[in-house]
């Protein structure tokens, strides 16, 4: 399935996880996500989008007990 947020691309300098949005370099704790490895690079893009996946859907939930996990 694409990444819907997040590419991996081949630099001179490595492999990094840029914003299909805005075609920048994404930042994680203020550090750019380039010069990596393929397989880092790779596995970083699939966490990212879990989150965001998980950020979209509890947004879209009411939460009725703010102690509770669901």
């Amino acid at each position: 399935m694409p990444n819907r947020w997040f590419t991996v691309r081949k630099r001179r300098e490595g492999w990094g996880i840029y914003s299909q949005h805005t075609g920048e370099p994404i930042r994680v704790n203020g550090r750019m996500q380039t010069g990596l490895s393929r397989e880092t690079a790779i596995q970083l893009a699939d966490l990212l989008k879990a989150l965001a996946f998980i950020e979209a859907e509890l947004r879209n939930r009411p939460i009725t007990d703010p102690n509770t996990l669901h």
